[in-house]
């Protein structure tokens, strides 16, 4: 049973853990401090444990650590999705550049060479390169954006790139 006496020894944080916020997780150590205990309590404020929890936390902070555990669950989620698909091949570290990742670019760039959003990705990335967009050669940086799919985009990269 949540106490103002028990939390006052005992207690780490609070936050809501439903959408409508109608029902609070309060997280307190044991006794001993060895364990962390949780007690979901609903949010009414005539509560009896809801009263005990308000002299440790009013409803600003409650909001507040709530948004702070949601955000903090959400990039924690992203990052296992990201560390999974990286595991599995799925997405490419460009820091480290793996052998798996050529086949994928080859069947890219040789495949499907005229679809459109492809195309236009491929030319976005291309005038991302420093060397292609800080290049004077002003016809070869025409040619990558008039190129109508990858394999021109990517020769007209290269004649950019051999003239600087």
């Amino acid at each position: 049973m949540i106490t103002e006496e028990y939390l006052k020894d005992n207690f780490l944080t609070a936050y809501f853990i439903d959408n409508e916020r109608q029902n609070i997780e309060i997280e307190s150590t044991s006794e001993d401090k060895k364990q962390v205990i949780s007690t979901i309590i609903p949010y009414d404020q005539n509560n009896p444990q809801f009263i005990a929890l308000s002299k440790f936390m009013n409803i600003d902070e409650l909001h507040e650590s709530t948004y702070e555990r949601n955000k903090k669950n959400r990039e924690l989620f992203e990052q296992s999705v990201i560390d999974i698909a990286k595991r599995d091949g799925l997405v490419f570290d460009q820091h480290k550049l793996d052998t798996k990742f050529y086949p994928t670019l080859v069947e890219a760039i040789f495949n499907n060479n005229e679809n459109e959003d492809e195309l236009f990705a491929l030319k976005i990335a291309l005038f991302e390169l420093d060397t292609i967009r800080d290049s004077s050669d002003e016809e070869a940086k025409k040619k990558i954006r008039q190129a109508t799919n990858k394999i021109n985009a990517l020769q007209a990269a290269f004649d950019c790139l051999d003239k600087k």
